[in-house]
């Protein structure tokens, strides 16, 4: 194996960190919907900004001992599951360098020496919107906004415990009022390709309310409007289908305390910050889609919906689920086993 004189491998092909970046990225983004290549970009350019801070402009350059000197740099500023997630990310980028023929094949494999290892409790957050705070939110959407774009929106992230990209791939005729039932559908060549492509595609049977809701709002409130592939999608903004910022925007002001009653961290909703467009996410007590679709995985599995039928509702298998979404409280647990050992008897 040959070494040229700056440490690079000669049978390697020399390439800026930040153009294997963009290249990674491009595939990234014909793989993945959602926040996912977003949340990458910017973890992953944490290690190409060192990287350019330190003149090192050849990623065939990159050694085990820059990744640990990145590590360390790190260690102050990040948490420990944020430091963790971020060189996850970085070794996936340094494991598609090695595809390009730009870094050493050993250096990924390598970097799980120095990758901080989590517990179960550190792998995933405890955030998640509650069942009673949930119907709250419901109840309030119904009396105040009823059959609002924010009401079918809500109410269809709670009810098919969705992603954002499956909320987002939805149109008019994946809909049915009849039949009580709304269909997710991947559509990659017009925008809309859901998490996991093909295989994320289903068929959800909708609460009563749900389905009142959604077709009193595709009938007198929708805005007939198309995307730019000249589709009609189910929940519609002036411009056409709803942005992922925009669904987050709206999640976050629904889940706002003070929407319904008063204000947990002694601010005046009439002058608050936090109400301003575009600032919403700023409230501590705002939620973004995740957390609703955390809650609403562990309300079904507090209502005893087997994890077999929540997977298939939800688009997740049961290991993820068991170990990224259901987290019930203790009482809740406790009130799980109980059901569970009521008719064993002695």
């Amino acid at each position: 194996m040959r070494e040229s004189v700056g440490g690079a491998r000669e049978d390697l092909t020399p390439m800026l960190p930040r153009d294997a970046l963009e290249e990674w990225l491009d595939v990234v983004r014909q793989n993945t919907e959602g926040s996912t290549p977003d949340t990458y970009e910017r973890q992953v350019g944490r290690f190409i900004d060192w990287c350019e801070e330190r003149g090192l402009l050849n990623i065939n350059e990159v050694t085990g001992r820059h990744i640990k000197a990145f590590r360390d740099d790190l260690v102050s500023d990040l948490s420990k599951t944020t430091l963790t997630n971020t060189l996850r990310t970085t070794r996936q980028f340094l494991q598609f360098g090695v595809a390009l023929e730009a870094v050493e094949p050993v250096l990924p494999e390598a970097m799980g020496q120095i990758i901080p290892a989590l517990t179960k409790g550190e792998e995933s957050s405890d955030l998640l919107l509650g069942q009673e705070r949930a119907h709250a939110i419901i109840e309030y959407l119904d009396e105040y906004r009823k059959a609002s774009r924010e009401h079918a929106l809500f109410l269809l992230l709670w009810d098919t415990g969705c992603r954002i990209s499956g909320l987002r791939a939805l149109d008019v005729d994946d809909f049915d009022a009849e039949a009580g039932t709304v269909t997710f559908r991947s559509r990659p060549d017009s925008g809309t390709r859901l998490k996991n492509g093909a295989g994320s595609e289903r068929i959800n049977v909708l609460d009563d309310e749900t389905v009142d809701v959604v077709d009193t709002y595709v009938r007198l409130h929708r805005l007939d409007r198309e995307d730019d592939y000249g589709r009609d999608p189910l929940l519609t903004t002036k411009f056409g289908r709803h942005a992922t910022t925009t669904v987050r925007r709206l999640t976050y002001e629904l889940t706002q305390p003070c929407l319904r009653g008063g204000c947990p961290h002694d601010e005046d909703p009439e002058t608050c910050q936090f109400r301003e467009h575009g600032h919403e996410s700023k409230c501590p007590s705002s939620l973004s889609p995740h957390p609703i679709r955390t809650g609403r995985i562990t309300d079904l599995r507090n209502q005893g919906v087997r994890i077999t039928h929540v997977a298939g509702r939800v688009d997740a298998i049961p290991e993820t689920i068991r170990r990224y979404y259901d987290k019930p409280d203790l009482g809740q647990d406790l009130d799980r086993r109980r059901r569970a050992m009521e008719d064993l008897g002695l």
